[in-house]
């Protein structure tokens, strides 16, 4: 059953879902794209801890979780792992080490220098950088604006010639684009969760796997999120009306939508392969393969 509750890392109030042992949030800023799913008794557990220790761990699990987000992965959390994230060693601690993943973050956003990132409304923004607060992360764009690296219009970023190098380099020089994959139903959504986004990590995608009963929702930032893609991936083995209607939006906007079905329902929807004429595929591993072909 849906409900209000309070998000216990950004504190929104937002839609959750009690699921066995687990609650799922929807769309805050976490997860703003998607949810994530906390553990109940890791929930009292972590509201139990002292205040000071809760100001520190509570902004650092929000930007785990939006992080996983932005890969369009869902994080699922217990105590355990959320006191393993504090002081886990690729988590950003001092202004310099979250400088840089606020460069790598709008770096990976980027197709050039230039580009624009749209954080707005900051209010909300504020965990890609690891900040703690609104004020933490104003303070590292104008510092990183100091350094020649970053350019800002209100909410919107771009990064300098000189910002790029410096973003490339703190990345590795990899830099994804965003692809938005959605497996038309729930049961094909877990199939796929396993392999697909890693087997398109392959091919120079950052995959973000959209569930349908998120579609059916139309949740802050799914519009958005649809919109920014560079490839769209559509699979209508079992499809609802919501994912026709997410692939028309995108294809709407530009955006390339690529048809996939597994080749056990594909006469069932023999009129509408004369349309959309969607790739066949009989199980994952085969997925993969045809996907990287086709992109290629």
């Amino acid at each position: 059953m849906i409900s209000k509750k309070h998000c216990l890392f950004c504190t929104e109030l937002v839609a959750a879902e009690r699921d066995g042992e687990y609650v799922t949030y929807y769309g805050c800023m976490c997860a703003p794209q998607g949810n994530y799913r906390l553990k109940i008794d890791a929930y009292s557990a972590i509201a139990a801890f002292p205040h000071e220790y809760k100001r520190r761990l509570l902004p650092i699990l929000s930007a785990h979780v939006r992080e996983l987000d932005e890969q369009g992965e869902r994080a699922t959390l217990t105590l355990e792992q959320a006191e393993a994230i504090m002081s886990a060693p690729e988590v950003p601690m001092t202004a310099d080490q979250k400088e840089r993943r606020l460069l790598r973050y709008v770096y990976q956003k980027s197709e050039a220098p230039g580009d624009p990132v749209n954080l707005h409304p900051l209010s909300r923004s504020y965990n890609v950088a690891y900040a703690s607060n609104l004020q933490e992360l104003v303070y590292l764009i104008e510092k990183a604006r100091d350094a020649g690296w970053l350019l800002r219009e209100g909410a919107v970023l771009r990064l300098t010639d000189e910002g790029w190098a410096e973003a490339a380099a703190v990345s590795g020089g990899e830099r994804r684009k965003e692809c938005c994959v959605l497996p038309g139903s729930e049961d094909m959504y877990a199939m796929w969760i396993a392999d697909v986004p890693a087997g398109l990590e392959q091919c120079g995608y950052r995959p973000r796997l959209q569930q349908p009963e998120k579609l059916r929702r139309m949740e802050d930032g799914t519009s958005a999120a649809i919109v920014s893609c560079k490839l769209f991936i559509v699979d209508i083995s079992d499809a609802g009306p919501e994912t026709y209607y997410a692939a028309g939006f995108a294809a709407s906007a530009g955006v390339p939508v690529l048809w996939t079905i597994h080749s056990a329902v594909a006469e069932r929807h023999a009129d509408l392969s004369q349309w959309l004429r969607p790739m066949p595929w009989d199980n994952t591993a085969q997925l993969i393969e045809r996907l990287r072909e086709r992109i290629s």
